[in-house]
């Protein structure tokens, strides 16, 4: 069975009595354990596809499923927005533990858990600090620690690395790699970067203007590797799915 399962997706919303399509007849299948991405341009619907398969919106058309269970019913899924969703009244330690003190862990192993993400992500010098004395690649690794310390088997990633510089991007592209190397754990990730894309995703899912739908799936054999960046095949992807996206600009 097909992990991510999403077929004939259709999303709508109204404003001023008006019927608006945001998504329609999206069809995505993923693999359990794998890293998938999607891009294409502004307002084509990406986030709202992800919010979609985090639960945050119920009303759609068509058929969703993770692993065999609507996404109202999957708990094993964790979402990273764009602004890292970090509370600024709590510091790194508090803002890493507070889906588990949601769920109700105990408080020894909260803690041993909380350690373990802190040091797996190379912040726990920062664990006292609050999110306005962050820099951006410190907030993301603490976002995403966030999200690694609930153990999810699908982690979805809203334009995660977008206000980040050049290097920072490229370090958190390799830190999330390795993640993904350790847990196996099921990605689907936006991105506007070409190059991310080729270098995260292992399927890569081109969207159309709005209403957004996929118009290609590529499979990509050189997703992973570290010395792709610059390689004939990795330049020659970039510019075959650069392609696609100027016909729907």
């Amino acid at each position: 069975m097909t992990y991510l399962d999403i077929e004939s997706l259709q999303v709508d919303y109204r404003q001023k009595n008006k019927k608006h399509n945001v998504l329609f007849d999206v069809n995505l299948q993923l693999p359990q354990g794998e890293i998938g991405v999607i891009i294409g341009p502004s307002g084509c619907g990406k986030s709202t596809l992800l919010n979609v398969l985090a639960n945050l919106n119920q009303d759609y058309q068509g058929r969703v499923n993770i692993n065999g269970q609507l996404p109202i019913e999957h708990k094993g899924t964790a979402l990273i927005l764009q602004d890292y969703g970090l509370l600024p009244w709590k510091n790194v330690w508090n803002n890493i533990k507070l889906g588990l003190d949601i769920r109700k862990v105990s408080k020894e192993d909260s803690k041993m858990r909380n350690q373990a993400i802190l040091n797996k992500m190379r912040i726990a010098d920062l664990k006292k600090r609050y999110p306005a004395q962050l820099s951006g690649g410190q907030k993301q690794r603490v976002a995403i620690a966030r999200s690694l310390v609930l153990e999810p088997e699908l982690l979805l990633m809203d334009e995660p690395f977008s206000s980040l510089d050049a290097l920072n991007r490229e370090e958190m592209q390799d830190i999330l790699l390795h993640l993904w190397q350790e847990t196996n754990l099921t990605i689907l990730l936006i991105t506007h970067n070409i190059e991310e894309a080729v270098f995260l995703g292992q399927k890569i899912f081109v969207m159309s203007a709005c209403p957004g739908t996929i118009i290609k799936t590529f499979d990509n054999d050189i997703a992973g590797d570290y010395s792709s960046r610059g390689k004939v095949e990795f330049l020659e992807m970039c510019n075959t799915l650069r392609s696609y996206l100027r016909k729907e600009n």
